[in-house]
């Protein structure tokens, strides 16, 4: 699908609720207590890798083919321009055999937004309702490494990540809510962990962090894992693969985003990309 059939600017309808049923009567989920909601009482961080696990070669750059389950499929994406950069590769690799949503924008995020954001980042709590409603898709993909940023708190407060307590319980309060409203219909959403490298206690790892608790609290969402997809775990991540350049002037070349769009289409809808592991977990859509 070329670039210009990404859908764009869709027109939202009205919000039903924060899980829509398939009767088409809104259903409300019951709200969280803080205490249930993951990272909310402590700090998340990725887990270190073994030793006798690490990679220290190159890492896996994505899936070279699209295998067979996603045609025909809807994805919507919302976020950031990392989600514009991997919308536009699902997108290039469908070749017009799927439909993809992109309604992220560049320096968009859950957070109060940078001083570098779009004007017109979305006031996601009332809009993705009803984006939902109308693209109904059959996965959502969520990128938010914008929040890994410096934001203020309130009206006039300092700059922090959500390295801070107070920052990083109001994030995972908004993940939580901006989960239950993509999660409309039992809707899998895939979260787009960091993708860079990362170090014991660093803010990046605070994010792939509680972006894995939340895949492990909740059946409905899933982890992807973007890091190992660029970075071994040296925090090596070669700038070309094959003679191929892994970056571009949008964050990834498009030799890069065309993988990278095989890999998250692959790990959506290929029958042998098992989601079993999360069976286990408490479910979301209880």
């Amino acid at each position: 699908m070329p670039a210009s059939q990404v859908l764009k600017g869709v027109s939202l309808c009205l919000a039903t609720g924060v899980f829509g049923c398939l009767s088409g009567i809104p259903a409300v989920a019951q709200e969280p207590t803080h205490s249930n909601i993951p990272c909310y009482a402590t700090p998340c961080f990725v887990p270190e890798t073994p030793p006798t696990l690490r990679n220290t070669g190159l890492p896996s750059w994505g899936d070279p083919t699209l295998l067979p389950g996603a045609e025909g499929k809807k994805v919507l994406v919302v976020g950031d321009s990392w989600g514009m950069a991997t919308a536009y590769g699902m997108a290039t690799v469908l070749a017009g055999k799927g439909q993809v949503t992109d309604a992220a924008k560049g320096g968009c995020g859950i957070r109060v937004q940078h001083k570098t954001g779009s004007r017109n980042c979305p006031d996601w709590e009332t809009e993705w309702p009803g984006l939902m409603n109308k693209v109904r898709p059959d996965a959502v993909l969520l990128s938010l490494q914008m929040d890994t940023m410096e934001q203020p708190i309130g009206q006039g407060g300092r700059s922090v990540t959500i390295l801070d307590d107070k920052a990083r319980r109001k994030f995972v309060t908004s993940l939580d809510k901006a989960i239950r409203i993509l999660s409309q219909r039992h809707t899998p959403v895939y979260l787009l962990g960091w993708p860079g490298p990362y170090y014991p206690g660093s803010v990046t790892s605070a994010y792939s962090g509680i972006l894995l608790e939340f895949s492990k609290k909740y059946r409905g969402v899933r982890y992807l894992d973007t890091h190992h997809q660029l970075c071994n775990d040296l925090n090596q991540c070669p700038k070309e693969m094959s003679g191929i350049p892994v970056y571009g002037p949008s964050h990834l070349s498009k030799q890069s985003e065309a993988r990278f769009g095989n890999w998250i289409l692959n790990s959506m809808f290929h029958e042998g990309a098992s989601h079993e592991k999360h069976r286990e977990d408490r479910s979301l859509w209880k």
